[in-house]
């Protein structure tokens, strides 16, 4: 039995529809993280391709396999990372509809990637995957894809309450009180000597 055959074309306004499917097939799989981050409506995605079409350092593809779109994956083109000189293409959401895995459609999608590399001079593709996409790990290994930095979020909220020092209790305004004590004792006691 043959495999169909897999076409990556760069995503059009006609795709709007299945890409807001596919967006919300990963934000299911994707867990708790995914979930926090707000799905685009369909006027948000139309702005979005739009503005990713414009953009000559970006591309959002899909594959469609017998006239069904049944994966997406964006692509930017960037430093391999901050003060590094090297490129790097960046691949973002790459995911493929449930009932076309394992039919070559991840792997037709990063040729696509490949391709858009040797296109704007990058050496390396990258690619940010959740820790619980056990079987994407797994697909990006196969191919080579190796961790270089484990990369942490908290919202800024979070962050700005655990940063913040605490109001002071009771406690600390008597464990202040008593150092203060200390002090004027001992430059009394210095001053007597």
């Amino acid at each position: 039995m043959t495999r169909p055959a897999v076409c990556v074309r760069e995503a059009t306004l006609e795709d709007v529809d299945a890409l807001l499917e596919l967006w919300a097939e990963l934000r299911d799989i994707g867990g708790r993280m995914e979930r926090l981050i707000p799905g685009p409506d369909e006027v948000g995605m139309r702005e979005r391709l739009a503005a990713v079409s414009a953009d000559p350092a970006a591309r959002a593809l899909v594959a469609v396999v017998d006239g069904v779109v049944a994966g997406m994956m964006l692509l930017t083109s960037a430093a391999y990372a901050p003060l590094f000189d090297s490129r790097a293409v960046h691949a973002h959401y790459l995911h493929v509809k449930d009932g076309y895995r394992h039919r070559g459609v991840g792997k037709a999608l990063l040729g696509a990637a490949v391709t858009f590399a040797d296109e704007v001079g990058a050496e390396h593709i990258m690619t940010s995957v959740l820790p619980q996409m056990r079987e994407t790990q797994r697909f990006y290994a196969r191919l080579g894809f190796g961790p270089v930095v484990v990369r942490r979020s908290a919202a800024v909220s979070v962050l700005r309450r655990r940063l913040m020092p605490s109001a002071p209790t009771v406690t600390d305004n008597l464990l202040a009180r008593r150092r203060s004590m200390r002090r004027v004792r001992a430059a009394v006691a210095r001053v007597g000597d």
